[in-house]
């Protein structure tokens, strides 16, 4: 190579893995300080208050004694809606946290990108802006529509008759090698 400066190159690797180390300590520390964040929200009149961790996982739910009179279905409905207030009110508080932490960055504008897509902003459903997934539907292949369009007809009542060996259990005779490896397992693993 013409030009070739290994003691250039050298510094230039030292320069890149010291910026490594630095964007590596940003991160440490923003993953430390939002792992402390938490947001929370009240209804109007403070009746229902609801607190969301980092994750927006719901860790306090205040509710105020005219709560007890309330209609289950529509105090189900505030507490959801504080959660959801809450939820984008963290959305906001992440963001100040990155953007003091690591600045403007790619990988902090993609964390906010699924933050902003998990907690929609309440404010835009309201106003009927936001319009939640819809499941698709795909109708099956024409393959699958049956042949001929008989009419099935249940048989006449009381020709209906038990099978002799409805009860009997089948196991077979030796386990098999997925019967001993799953016997030593706990099904909450």
């Amino acid at each position: 190579m013409v030009g070739f400066d290994p003691s250039r190159a050298a510094e230039e690797l030292a320069r890149f893995a010291a910026d490594l180390e630095q964007k590596a300590q940003r991160y440490e520390e923003l993953q430390g300080q939002m792992a402390m964040t938490s947001a929370t929200a009240s209804s109007a009149g403070g009746r229902v208050s609801v607190t969301v961790d980092s994750t927006g996982v719901p860790t306090a739910i205040g509710l105020g004694p005219s709560t007890r009179s309330m209609d289950p279905d529509a105090l189900s409905a505030e507490i959801l809606a504080c959660m959801r207030k809450a939820q984008v009110t963290l959305r906001s508080e992440v963001a100040e946290v990155m953007h003091r932490v690591v600045g403007e960055d790619t990988v902090g504008e993609s964390i906010l990108d699924i933050l902003a897509e998990r907690f929609p902003d309440v404010e835009a459903e309201l106003a009927g802006e936001y319009v939640p997934p819809q499941p698709t539907y795909v109708p099956p292949p024409a393959s699958y529509a049956p042949a001929s369009q008989s009419t099935w007809e249940p048989p006449a009542t009381g020709t209906l008759s038990r099978k002799p060996d409805r009860d009997q259990i089948v196991t077979p005779d030796e386990p098999d090698e997925d019967d001993e490896y799953f016997s030593k397992k706990s099904w909450l693993e």
